[in-house]
């Protein structure tokens, strides 16, 4: 504390202000001050840097809510209908995500019993004319009626060999399907 009074005594008088010890003593106090102030529970409307993201509950000083978190419609104070209606909305965005897991889940194991065919001409040395790719395998899973993106198939390369051959296919939620063609 003397340090700081006797810093802020210094400043004050290069600048020749005339202050006495007691309104040094409480500028030095000020930061301690700054500790109490008000705060305000908010909910955010969208994401805000070095704030928090969409739908999450903060605590902010209540003047940059009212000053710039409200006034921009980024925020909005918490109420307790607001927070039954996030806890209800994160309940809900759960179920939709064990719900789209199980269909996934649904959809690997579905994977483990096809066996796709792919005709290709095969010339007398064994070379085949043609191959298979990530499309023709994505067009004849959409005829057994699983929908698959083309870039989820992980094929490395194109298969241009005959024989059994396993092919892996990523789904949401971290899961991987084989299929055999």
């Amino acid at each position: 504390w003397l340090i700081l009074i006797h810093t802020l005594n210094v400043y004050i008088n290069k600048r020749k202000i005339k202050l006495d010890k007691f309104v040094i003593a409480a500028i030095a106090l000020f930061p301690r001050l700054r500790e109490n102030r008000n705060v305000m529970k908010v909910i955010l409307l969208q994401d805000v840097k070095k704030i928090g993201r969409k739908n999450e509950v903060k605590e902010v000083s209540d003047g940059y809510a009212r000053n710039f978190l409200f006034a921009k419609n980024l925020a909005k104070p918490v109420t307790p209908e607001i927070l039954k209606s996030i806890a209800a909305q994160k309940e809900r965005e759960e179920r939709e995500k064990s719900e789209e897991y199980q269909r996934y889940k649904a959809v690997v194991e579905k994977l483990k019993s096809l066996e796709l065919r792919f005709k290709v001409k095969i010339g007398e040395k064994g070379k085949t004319f043609g191959s298979v790719t990530q499309a023709k395998i994505k067009e004849v899973l959409g005829k057994q009626g699983v929908k698959v993106e083309k870039e989820s198939i992980l094929l490395e390369h194109s298969i241009k060999t005959t024989g059994e051959q396993k092919v892996k296919i990523k789904f949401p939620h971290d899961l991987i399907g084989e299929v055999r063609i």
